[in-house]
């Protein structure tokens, strides 16, 4: 009989919010952090049923049933359990995957929590080494610098991974844990000379889900020089999914809901653990060096409605507050952003100025869109095309507040600072909004990097193409890296002619992306750029459905400033791409099932070094 997936039914609880649900069928009232009602399974005229948002939990007092969503579906629509799973799956749009009930899905539970219990072992190993190892000196000397002492260390549990991989394998083996199991939990990885430690003298940073189970792990560099990958995350693994994950989630539940349900989001782990330590803001999370995802915004949405953006104050921090700013609005929370100096991130400004300078910051922050314009309008004076230009860019983060009156209050807000029309600003909001709903959906790219901003800088220049497809032609979709490489190659002769020296190393991502064959044509064309009878002559020459993939694009000249940083960016874009792609693949044999253990274990092999190459970009 097929059964939800284990993977479906934590992705379906993490997406119930208990307030939502319960509220759906009974009406709440708010008690402080709590919410409160007469308890529908009893009757009583004092309210006695409580909805706690910190726990995801309800609990009454008066007859004592308590549980979390999905049991209080069953209990009050007299449900049974894959019903009632059913019924929040269907209340937050989370597609039910079901598997017929075999030994293979038994053997992937098992496995998941036997990769738990490995992660368990070695956290506490790890952790050993940086409290008791001698060779993790410079480890402790590091922490002591940075003002982490040794209860810090040991409330976060942080570890030391020694080079010596050694130790924790006899550790691990005496406890029935073989090589094997080490390597899907991505403790030990492979490659072309067998099996290696993928974290070696790192600082460690266990990662627990909101359940509170150590999942994988991130490991900073001690050595300078010694990888150019600063912090090292664990792959994707049955139980960790990077893009799902939030450090410091697991203890800030309770405090985000004692702080008024608000979040404070900050870039990386140790500005988190220095809010929660040193500071006493324990309602601190952090994504895990990818930017925000919908499945982070949804997850933080379930216990926060209002989230402060604690990040760097530095270009690099207000370029990546504004892809939090997206997330995060699009998921209907209110989003507001603390200042923080130039050059300071949340740890060295409490260094700098003490604890009670970062608690001011965040009390003081203001609504994000206020602190953005702001300095954009610092950026543009004395700039009248800059200061035209940020009109269009406001009003498109405007356009991401779901909540139409919050949204009023940000368009007036931002009308007057901007020095525009309120009526047009809103009419540009309301028409960038019409457009988002009718333009079809790519698939998500949250965890990703974005294009080099000097590709698509030129390309915001170039002027619209003529050409016009059929309108009952489909257009193939085009991979958005393919897409950069076709766009700039119609408009440079020197990015054309290096990308053919190029062809190689491109052969890969023109097989494995969408487009990939129009790339080719493109290549074997050649179309002179600001030839428009080339450029149609090249048109003709495609399919109608690939060509009206084009739409858009046309050859009027616009050659780069540098061609050769332009084609190596992009080229390296495209072969991450390829290897993601042939991942998608492997996941899609594994996903079709029918696959011996060895065969499991041989792709299984295959997409954890397929991830090392992807860590390696």
């Amino acid at each position: 009989m097929p059964r939800i997936t284990e993977e479906c039914v934590a992705r379906i609880k993490d997406s119930a919010d208990i307030v939502e649900v319960v509220g759906r069928y009974i009406q709440l009232r708010r008690a402080g952090n709590a919410w409160k009602a007469c308890c529908p399974f009893h009757n009583e005229k004092t309210p006695s049923f409580s909805v706690n948002p910190a726990r995801q939990t309800f609990k009454c007092f008066g007859c004592g049933v308590g549980g979390d969503a999905v049991k209080f579906i069953m209990m009050f629509e007299n449900l049974d359990y894959p019903t009632a799973l059913r019924r929040v799956a269907d209340m937050n749009g989370i597609p039910v995957i079901e598997e017929e009930e075999n030994p293979e899905a038994a053997r992937k539970r098992w496995l998941r929590s036997r990769v738990i219990e490995a992660n368990k072992l070695a956290t506490d190993y790890f952790h050993r080494q940086l409290c008791r190892s001698k060779e993790a000196d410079h480890v402790r000397a590091y922490l002591k610098s940075r003002e982490f002492n040794i209860e810090i260390a040991k409330a976060w549990q942080l570890g030391w991974a020694p080079p010596d991989f050694r130790p924790l394998q006899q550790e691990a083996a005496a406890a029935g844990m073989d090589a094997r199991l080490l390597s899907e939990a991505y403790l030990l990885g492979s490659g072309s000379r067998g099996s290696y430690p993928v974290f070696r003298d790192r600082l460690m940073f266990p990662i627990h889900n909101v359940r509170g189970e150590v999942v994988g792990f991130s490991g900073r560099i001690m050595a300078e020089g010694q990888d150019p990958r600063k912090y090292v995350n664990t792959a994707e693994t049955v139980a960790f999914r990077k893009g799902e994950l939030l450090f410091g989630l697991f203890k800030a539940t309770a405090p985000i809901a004692k702080a008024d349900m608000t979040v404070v989001v900050c870039e990386g782990q140790l500005d988190v653990i220095a809010c929660h330590e040193k500071a006493d803001i324990r309602n601190a999370v952090a994504g895990l060096g990818t930017a925000f995802t919908d499945e982070h915004a949804a997850m933080l949405r379930k216990y926060a409605k209002k989230a402060v953006l604690c990040y760097d104050g530095d270009n690099a921090g207000i370029k990546a507050s504004e892809k939090t700013f997206r997330k995060l609005a699009a998921a209907g929370m209110e989003v507001y952003m603390a200042t923080l100096p130039a050059g300071e991130d949340p740890d060295s400004l409490i260094k700098a100025q003490g604890p009670e300078a970062l608690r001011e910051a965040i009390a003081q922050a203001r609504p994000y869109l206020e602190v953005r314009s702001g300095i954009e309008m610092k950026s543009t004076l004395g700039d009248a095309n800059a200061r035209a230009a940020l009109i269009p860019r406001m009003a498109d983060l405007a356009a991401e507040i779901t909540d139409p009156i919050r949204r009023g209050v940000a368009v007036t807000d931002l009308a007057s600072r901007l020095n525009t029309g309120l009526d047009d600003l809103r009419l540009t909001v309301e028409e960038i909004i019409r457009s988002r709903k009718n333009a079809p959906k790519e698939p998500a790219r949250d965890a990703e990097p974005d294009e080099d901003d000097s590709w698509n800088e030129a390309m915001d220049a170039a002027p619209q193409a003529t050409f016009r497809a059929p309108e009952k032609v489909r257009p193939i979709r085009l991979h958005p890296t393919i897409r950069n490489l076709i766009a700039h190659a119609a408009a440079s002769s020197s990015i054309q002619h290096a990308l053919v020296e190029r062809i190689e190393e491109l052969q890969e991502p023109i097989t494995l992306l969408a487009g990939g064959p129009i790339l080719q044509r493109m290549l074997e064309k050649l179309p002179t750029p600001g030839d428009s009878a080339a450029w149609g002559a090249f048109l003709q020459s495609l399919p109608a459905e690939q060509a009206a993939a084009l739409k858009g694009i046309n050859n009027d000249e616009l050659e780069p400033a540098d061609t050769a940083t332009l084609v190596e960016q992009a080229c390296a874009r495209a072969a991450r791409d390829a290897v993601e792609a042939r991942i998608d693949i492997l996941k899609a044999r594994i996903n079709r099932g029918n696959l011996s253990t060895e065969e499991f274990y041989s792709i299984s092999s295959q997409m954890t070094e397929l991830r090392r190459m992807l860590n390696a970009y």
